[in-house]
């Protein structure tokens, strides 16, 4: 929610700016006379330019995370857009609202603001609320395009960031959610994790290394996240469909090749052994019943959690890889027992 508010009020401030500029900066010389003018000339337009930019397109990020409900998810694109462009004006009203109460309390008597309104032409009100409208339903198109193509992906495409192949070192999380992939929405922001591809009930994320952030840690808590908010439902699964869905997770992390491909629709794509590895782990975990493998790379990289433990070691030979790979199970561990395998049976 944070990081989508931060975006929203960044794109409306901007659209407040443009406004602002296309209206009163370049023909300001062409203005009549008189008190409106004189206010939209003075440094204090900036003051409420700034409020209802920050104010209200933050606000904009938390009412679509507010009505981020499945029977919003179930409908058309366009009515998607439509519905949340007319409740963040809803939202609107109440910002203005607001930021007129601020100018009335601190800045302006209410005879002055009284003035001031009066001095607006309807067609001048008319034109910004216009203009306002097409903004938000402009900046709810972009949040959705950006859901279709995955956080982050969308600025790499704007700004050609691989129109070229390039070599990122990236963490890889293949789960099998067994009919529950849309548990997944849920925990993928809170870990910084981007979807890469759903495959039938598989869903693939991914970390870029590198920055401030650990996603070798980031990826195993978010399987963990999946797995506790499914037992926490397992009660409403239980009565709606008879059973409690179950998952296995498999984590690599290594070097990809990244590039942008298609004429017709365009998608990042990835190429390297590590997607093959972590698939081979999930395929794994399901034959070994193992509720997470990890290569010994990502086991390391987490050793030092004590809520993790290790529950299987072995270099074990996967479909399409030429030498033995280091592979281990994790799972949470209770507060008692030590994270590490060693003394458990089946350790090698």
């Amino acid at each position: 929610m944070l990081r989508e508010s931060a975006l929203t009020a960044g794109a409306f401030t901007a659209a407040v700016y443009a406004y602002y500029l296309v209206a009163v900066w370049g023909p300001q010389d062409h203005l009549a006379g008189g008190l409106l003018r004189d206010y939209l000339l003075s440094p204090m337009v900036h003051v409420e330019l700034l409020l209802t930019g920050i104010l209200f397109g933050g606000l904009i990020g938390v009412v679509n995370r507010v009505t981020e409900t499945p029977a919003l998810r179930n409908r058309t694109l366009g009515q998607v857009i439509v519905l949340r462009t007319l409740l963040n004006l809803l939202s609107f009203a109440a910002v203005a609202g607001l930021v007129l109460l601020v100018f009335l309390t601190l800045l302006y008597p209410l005879d002055r603001m009284v003035a001031l309104f009066g001095a607006m032409a309807p067609r001048y009100v008319i034109s910004f609320l216009g203009f306002m409208a097409v903004a938000v339903a402009g900046i709810n198109f972009g949040l959705e395009v950006e859901r279709v193509v995955g956080p982050g992906n969308l600025w790499g495409l704007l700004w050609g960031r691989y129109r070229r192949a390039r070599e990122e070192e990236r963490v890889f999380l293949f789960m099998d959610l067994r009919g529950s992939t849309p548990t997944a929405e849920e925990v993928v922001l809170g870990h910084q994790a981007s979807v890469y591809q759903y495959v039938g009930d598989e869903v693939v994320l991914t970390w870029r290394c590198g920055g401030r952030t650990d996603p070798a840690s980031d990826s195993v808590r978010a399987f963990f996240a999946f797995r506790r908010i499914l037992a926490a439902r397992a009660d409403h699964y239980r009565q709606s469909f008879g059973l409690v869905p179950e998952f296995r997770g498999g984590i690599d992390q290594g070097p990809v090749t990244v590039i942008e491909v298609g004429d017709v629709k365009r998608e990042v794509v990835y190429h390297g052994d590590v997607l093959n590895t972590a698939a081979r782990l999930l395929e794994l975990s399901k034959t070994r019943g193992e509720p997470l493998l990890v290569s010994r790379a990502i086991a390391d990289a987490v050793a030092s959690d004590p809520t993790l433990r290790r529950t299987w070691e072995a270099e074990v030979p996967l479909r399409g890889k030429r030498r033995s790979v280091g592979v281990c199970g994790l799972d949470e561990a209770p507060s008692e027992i030590s994270p590490s395998c060693e003394d458990r049976p089946g350790a090698v």
